[in-house]
């Protein structure tokens, strides 16, 4: 099946409805709904992640961020934060700081 990849911060702005996963492990997948705006608090803070790659197939049945490297597992848990805080799931005092309505 024929895939569409982009980084992270492009895939933000999608808009789109699609359930996100990694290629690393099984116990990470979450609903995204795009588009999702970042401030400049938000772009610092998620700097790290940002430029990884994401794999989305033909049918916007699945996302995959892709992750590799020695550092995998602390850029793994940057972007499950990421897409968790997009999807609501942090203060709201850092969903106002991260992210624009």
């Amino acid at each position: 099946m024929e895939r569409t990849k982009m980084t992270v911060e492009e895939f933000l702005k999608q808009d789109i409805d699609i359930d996100v996963c990694n290629d690393v492990t099984d116990d990470f997948c979450i609903a995204f709904v795009g588009p999702v705006e970042l401030t400049d608090a938000g772009r610092e803070h998620f700097a790290p992640v940002l430029g990884l790659e994401v794999s989305i197939q033909q049918d916007d049945s699945m996302a995959t961020v892709m992750v590799d490297g020695e550092d995998w597992k602390k850029r793994l848990a940057k972007v499950r934060k990421l897409l968790n805080a997009a999807a609501g799931y942090c203060s709201e005092a850092d969903y106002e700081k991260w992210f624009k309505e």
